[in-house]
């Protein structure tokens, strides 16, 4: 099951159901607006709007159009708002051309990494300037409402008139816009023709305002003929996921086919700004261009790369996910001893001195070591603007709790000069907590809203960004910034409604559904009547099911009809399901099957057996694998080979033995490999961060054990993971058992089960409280090279979906 979503992308059902192609695609999530992007060979380069955070216009770069990474910052020099850019590389110069206060402006470097040359004043009015060359060589640059002016040869400054030339598609006037607003004109020349791809409609507004127009000519000041495919990015409806479509431009790949870059606000996330999306297009026979529908989804080479968000200042730099609100100096911003010291400024946070990173997600959680020094006050902020903003900060008397620039609750100080804060952001509503060592949290504030704090509120088109801020003149020592995406988990995960006995849990991706699908042992912890362990016999394999791998809703059981005599029949017991999904179109499950009932353990033959499913709901019976008897707990996974291995624990001789079988297609398999002896049951195994790993539930907790080759495997030490006690959240103080691993996006997430009555004194007593298991789940981490799992840390759970 695990490590194979990727499968799931090229899906084709045996009912003949193919997957939707998943357009638009993001590829910037957060804010990153009016993108400009180049081809340069087969590397790819873009940018966006800065506005007056510093240092500005952040390059990234990407070959395959679908991972970037950030890679500089062009200038620290901002005078104004600089936006709306655009990115040339012409006769071997990079160039970026942008409107900021009241003119507009160039900047340009011999190498895209820098440095990059001071600001030149271009000294022409309008925005969104668009850079084209024709074909003797003459440089133009287009403006918004259809202005056009010619460039020196170098690039650097205007001359000539300026004109007219573009006056823009006339939509229906019925359509919900902003405004007309004419803008963003950006230029490709393909086949005889110069394509002009405008903004139209305004950038925010209402859902249906903004669009993408195109135009043509066979020159590159006109006169232009609109196209009749236009618009050609547009919102239709408030109901669609994307709002605010346009300012795109073209960019064609390696392999000769075209894309049009854009962005767009989500529907339900405003506060994240304008993301950066992508779509396919393709050429018309009358030399026009539209949405290709039909289109592939981007592959992927590499995983995610991204930005990381979190800085431990060990670099004794700035790092490049930092930015300002407006300039600084070198003394306002300083480093010693892995800790960043910031200089205060202002009485309120919104005019405090402030570092700040481009959130990407709806759900994340932001933290910070704080010390305070001569009088100073700092904390966290959510910052849109200075009059719109949310923060915790302290100046070691009390702590102050801010909401849209006024003070909602202040609250006297336990902890001194010395604090860590952290700041919960559910969906747009935000926790605030306080803690004396970063140990124990105190709840300082619950619900508080920040969905109003973007654009069509208080104008500016930026984004709600977190980061650290200081107030007054002191310097304030920030020793870390952690942010972890995701949605927070509630403490049990799951809890079955019907028999409250949910174990053994495994997770996949069920595309047809769209949704993350939990199949686990349902034990019949309800039925406390039922004499000895008869209650963990003839268990049906329950079901749930979660749109974000953290709030889960019960769905039902699988269904397994027609089961064999020598399986149990109508008396079958189903333990610790593997699902997989196969080449041949089939979903396979690899089941534990008690052939009956007993009460008490061992008295009823065990087996691992093999059934298929088209729709993950019922399943045929296919064999019985020719195994041990007493034989459990199948755990498959692909191997870089292409074969398949199930590993499984064989008890034979009163002993715990760990085998694995080979394939090549899910139905025939090797004889067993022996892997280790060691006590334990239910591996779980899967490759993360450059090992092997496998996880052994041992009744204490669990074994872990690493390998690079799968071969030879290496025993953690330190004794086992998560035992009886390393927990202390509902239901979580027991011992932790049999789990399953998701990884997404290099994230490794453990779904487990607890018995939380079977603690202390009480563990040896049969009853419900004893009997009942509740699933949780908990994110590992690497701690020199090993696994840890802290239970009582928050765990913020994303999964990227297929």
């Amino acid at each position: 099951m695990k490590n194979i979503l990727i499968i799931l992308l090229l899906l084709v059902f045996k009912t003949g159901l193919i997957l939707a192609q998943n357009y638009p695609q993001v590829i910037l999530r957060g804010d990153y607006p009016d993108p400009t992007i180049i081809r340069d060979g087969s590397d790819y380069y873009m940018t966006h709007s800065s506005f007056v955070y510093n240092p500005g216009f952040l390059i990234w770069h990407s070959t395959d159009l679908i991972n970037w990474e950030p890679i500089a910052r062009t200038m620290t020099i901002i005078k104004g708002s600089a936006y709306a850019p655009d990115l040339v590389k012409y006769n071997g110069k990079y160039y970026i051309y942008y409107p900021s206060a009241g003119t507009n402006w160039v900047i340009w470097a011999d190498d895209i990494r820098g440095p990059w040359s001071n600001p030149i004043d271009l000294k022409v009015e309008r925005i969104d300037p668009g850079h084209v060359v024709d074909k003797k060589g003459n440089r133009f640059l287009h403006l918004s409402k259809g202005i056009v002016v010619p460039l020196t040869k170098d690039g650097l400054a205007t001359k000539g008139d300026v004109t007219q030339t573009y006056d823009g598609w006339e939509y229906p006037k019925e359509w919900a816009t902003e405004c007309f607003c004419l803008e963003s004109p950006k230029l490709n020349y393909k086949d005889g023709y110069y394509y002009l791809t405008s903004a139209q409609g305004g950038t925010a507004g209402p859902a249906t305002s903004h669009m993408v127009v195109s135009a043509r000519s066979k020159t590159p000041v006109g006169p232009w003929e609109n196209s009749p495919y236009n618009p050609i990015v547009h919102t239709w409806s408030a109901s669609e996921k994307w709002w605010s479509k346009g300012h795109g431009t073209l960019i064609d790949d390696t392999a000769g086919n075209w894309w049009i870059v854009y962005h767009a606000y989500e529907n339900g996330a405003y506060t994240l700004g304008r993301q950066t999306l992508i779509d396919p297009i393709k050429w018309t026979d009358d030399g026009w261009y539209k949405l290709d529908e039909n289109r592939k989804s981007l592959p992927s080479k590499n995983p995610q790369i991204g930005m990381k968000l979190s800085d431990s200042f060990s670099t004794n730099k700035l790092d490049i996910q930092w930015t300002t609100w407006g300039g600084y100096n070198d003394d306002d911003i300083s480093f010693s001893n892995s800790s960043l010291f910031l200089k205060g400024k202002g009485d309120t946070p919104g005019y405090g001195r402030k570092l700040l990173i481009t959130i990407p997600d709806k759900n994340y959680q932001i933290e910070s070591e704080i010390t305070l020094n001569e009088g100073g006050s700092g904390g966290l902020i959510l910052f849109y603007r200075e009059n719109a903003f949310a923060s915790i900060t302290s100046n070691g008397e009390s702590f102050t709790i801010n909401d849209r620039n006024k003070e909602v609750e202040n609250i006297v100080s336990e902890f001194g000069d010395h604090f860590f804060l952290r700041i919960i952001n559910q969906a747009d509503l935000c926790t605030i907590q306080a803690s004396k060592d970063g140990k124990i949290w105190k709840t300082l504030k619950e619900h508080l809203d920040v969905s109003g704090l973007h654009h069509n509120n208080y104008r500016g088109f930026y984004a709600l960004r977190a980061g650290l801020v200081a107030t007054h003149n002191a310097k304030v020592e920030f020793k870390y910034f952690n942010y972890t995406a995701g949605k927070l988990a509630p403490k049990p995960v799951f809890r079955d409604p019907v028999y409250d006995g949910a174990a053994d849990p495994v997770v996949i991706w069920n595309p047809l559904v769209r949704k993350w699908w939990m199949f686990y042992t349902n034990r019949r912890a309800t039925e406390t009547e039922l004499p000895g362990y008869s209650w963990v016999f003839k268990t049906p394999i329950g079901i749930a099911e979660s749109a974000d791998g953290a709030n889960w809703d019960y769905v039902g059981i699988a269904n397994f009809p027609n089961l064999p005599p020598e399986a149990g029949g109508d008396s079958a017991t189903l333990w610790a399901p593997d699902v997989i999904y196969g080449e041949d179109g089939n979903w396979h499950m690899f089941l534990s099957i008690q052939a009956g009932i007993a009460e008490h353990w061992g008295k009823v033959p065990g087996y691992i057996d093999h059934l298929t499913s088209y729709n993950l709901r019922d399943w045929q019976y296919k064999k019985r694998f020719n195994l041990p008897v007493g034989s459990y707990d199948a755990d498959v996974i692909k191997m870089p080979d292409g074969k398949w291995r199930m590993y499984f624990k064989d008890p034979s001789n009163h002993s715990s033995t760990f085998y694995y079988l080979e394939s090549t297609d899910l139905n025939n398999w090797s004889d067993p490999i022996k892997v280790m002896s060691t006590k334990g049951e239910g591996p779980a195994v899967f490759y993360w961060k450059d090992y092997y790993w496998m996880i052994i539930c041992d009744g204490m907790g669990f074994k872990t054990f690493r390998s690079k080759d799968a071969t030879e495997w290496e025993y953690q030490p330190g004794g086992p993971l998560m035992p009886e006690g390393s927990g202390t959240g509902a239901d979580d103080v027991a011992t932790a058992r049999h789990g399953d691993v998701v990884i997404s996006n290099g994230r490794a997430y453990f779904y487990y089960f607890t018995h939380p009555g079977q603690v202390g004194e009480n563990r040896k007593k049969d009853g419900f409280d004893q009997r009942r298991s509740s699933i949780h789940v908990v994110e590992f981490k690497l701690q020199n090279g090993w696994i840890i799992a802290n239970r009582d840390e928050p765990t913020f759970i994303q999964l990227e979906n297929p």
